[in-house]
């Protein structure tokens, strides 16, 4: 196939002025058109960047309405770690405790008949689990007449072997704290037994200040057992409005010095009760309910 082209009568062209014209009044339309788009897609794009923060701005005001209609907490403001004492035996309501779903520490009582299944069970539920090891008190009234306490006129192995049984029967434990001891706690010789009992086992102490003369904590730093103290017994008096009161008192002594630990008991309806109304708020308001193992030095 053959393509012919006429011939293009370039004289007749370039003496045709009416041609000439419109040929250069086209090119300067193109040029104008390209001119114009030129110009929108550059507008476009400066919009487009001056818009960016503002877009940016006003979806984290959105995320930020969308947290606080959702109740979720604000900027950590303290961290506080709540210990409930005397678990292990079958009269706590534990059903009700179950429904707290803050992180709680549960301490158990050894060698009682259902210590080791109310440990599992704890742990099952999601609670951090200790031992609530029985030690000697100045009051003798509360002398403990089914073993397992550690007491002043005992020899080093008697109390490394109290210590051992003592968490053997609640399995689990990652940690302990004393039950009663102003007179052990107070007994330099007793506690350093009771802490080289437990060395290299990894568990934490927690000294319940059960006495102003207590040196647990100190010997046990001195030993290298991570530990801390309790700061304030939550339900040494009964009802509901003193737990809710003393709690308060926690979380301002918290907020003040970063952290704070309180003690209560499971066996007490009133602390349960005041503990399920009150940690959801005061999360809501940037406490942060941690175990007791996350504040041990």
């Amino acid at each position: 196939m053959k393509f012919r082209f006429k011939k293009i009568d370039w004289k007749g062209l370039s003496e045709n002025k009416q041609l000439k014209l419109n040929i250069g009044i086209a090119v300067v339309l193109v040029l104008f058109f390209a001119f114009f788009v030129d110009i929108i897609f550059s507008v476009s794009s400066f919009r487009h960047y001056l818009e960016r923060p503002v877009k940016k701005e006003k979806i984290v005001e959105k995320e930020k309405a969308v947290k606080e209609k959702a109740g979720l907490p604000k900027k950590v403001t303290a961290r506080v770690a709540i210990i409930l004492d005397d678990a292990g035996g079958k009269a706590p309501d534990y059903d009700s405790l179950y429904s707290i779903k803050e992180p709680l520490t549960v301490s158990v009582i050894p060698c009682l008949l259902t210590s080791g299944s109310v440990a599992k069970a704890l742990a099952d539920a999601g609670f951090e689990v200790i031992l609530h090891l029985p030690m000697e008190s100045m009051n003798e009234s509360y002398r403990r007449s089914g073993g397992g306490m550690v007491t002043c006129s005992a020899s080093d192995y008697e109390i490394r072997k109290t210590v051992l049984d003592d968490l053997s029967s609640v399995r689990g434990a990652v940690g302990f704290n004393n039950h009663m001891g102003s007179k052990a706690t107070a007994d330099e010789r007793v506690m350093k037994d009771v802490f080289n009992s437990v060395r290299g086992r990894d568990l934490y102490f927690i000294d319940s200040r059960t006495s102003a003369k207590s040196l647990a904590l100190k010997i046990a730093r001195d030993i290298g057992i991570p530990s801390a103290e309790n700061n304030l017994f939550l339900d040494s008096e009964s009802g509901r409005s003193f737990v809710e009161s003393k709690f308060r008192q926690l979380i301002s002594m918290a907020k003040r010095k970063g952290s704070a630990i309180g003690i209560g008991h499971a066996t007490r309806p009133a602390t349960i009760a005041a503990l399920k109304k009150l940690m959801p708020e005061y999360e809501k308001d940037g406490i942060k309910f941690v175990y007791a193992s996350e504040l041990v030095k």
